[in-house]
């Protein structure tokens, strides 16, 4: 299989991004701008959301339901949105670092966000923190389960969590970091195959079986972030230098996608201002290459 690919030069600084849904994205900008563009034509979809000052978009996760856009940004700030309206629904600052990734839970109730020192998780409607601070020192990407019982951190330093969604208590705790080569390791999956980058290649891996498929795909330039739609047909990488490449991987076998299959990427450039970063889950070094949530359905 070798993936279909566009590459999209950005002329914005766009630190992070996110599917809406399998024809739109979420990108979160420089100096606090969120912006929702439609995959098909490039149009911007609503009117620009504004996040706190002039802040840096971080993170940006959206609700399975589709009510919910959630961000993070360098201000301290996690905001939730109200992805109809595009109007700011609530604000949480409580003992916040720089925010560098957020994640919603299936049900649409609980967000997740890490600082680079602890994990907090909130209540999507009334910003009540349910959980006490976690500490988890230099944690930079969080993950719900896809039921919602458990939540996973990774840090650079001290390797990754599973944590009890109910309680809070750690389920499990690695002993070594994430990855120990230079190069960044990020992770995307849809619950039935793993995109794995690192350096300037992505590699596709099948959940259950844990087994290579496809093609390594290779890039002339490193992989700074990653993301796929929902239904696994798009993969998109942000490169060094403001390339992003989107792969159509719909030539995967039919087992691989969600219920939106037959949705194929329109070979034609998204936007200029359209940039991808990280949706990180978790990859480990030795005999658990890969760490990941899985629904097996």
């Amino acid at each position: 299989m070798v993936a279909k690919r566009i590459d999209v030069v950005s002329h914005g600084d766009v630190y992070a991004v996110a599917f809406m849904d399998e024809s739109q994205v979420i990108g979160g900008y420089r100096n606090g701008y969120i912006r929702r563009w439609k995959i098909e034509d490039g149009q911007q979809q609503g009117l620009t959301m504004q996040g706190s000052g002039e802040c840096n978009i971080l993170a940006v996760s959206v609700s399975r339901d589709g009510r919910w856009i959630v961000t993070g940004d360098d201000g301290r700030k996690v905001i939730a949105w109200n992805a109809a309206t595009h109007e700011k629904a609530l604000e949480f600052t409580e003992d916040m670092c720089p925010v560098f990734a957020v994640d919603i839970s299936s049900d649409s109730t609980r967000i997740a966000s890490v600082d680079g020192k602890a994990v907090q998780i909130f209540s999507i409607t009334s910003g009540t923190r349910l959980l006490p601070l976690l500490p988890h020192d230099h944690v930079v990407s969080v993950k719900f389960s896809p039921n919602g019982r458990r939540f996973a951190t990774a840090s650079f330093v001290h390797g990754f969590r599973i944590y009890n969604t109910h309680n809070g208590d750690i389920l499990f705790d690695s002993e070594w970091p994430v990855h120990k080569a230079r190069s960044p390791v990020f992770i995307t999956s849809n619950g039935k195959f793993i995109a794995y980058s690192a350096g300037s290649s992505v590699s596709l891996w099948d959940c259950v079986s844990h087994k290579q498929i496809g093609s390594i795909i290779t890039h002339s330039a490193e992989i700074i972030s990653v993301a796929l739609s929902p239904s696994g047909g798009c993969l998109v990488c942000g490169l060094q230098g403001g390339k992003i490449v989107i792969h159509d991987l719909n030539a995967l076998p039919l087992k691989y996608f969600g219920h939106d299959v037959g949705v194929r990427l329109p070979m034609q450039r998204i936007a200029d201002n359209y940039y991808t970063s990280s949706m990180r889950t978790f990859s480990s070094v030795g005999q658990y290459t890969l760490v990941s949530f899985h629904s097996y359905k």
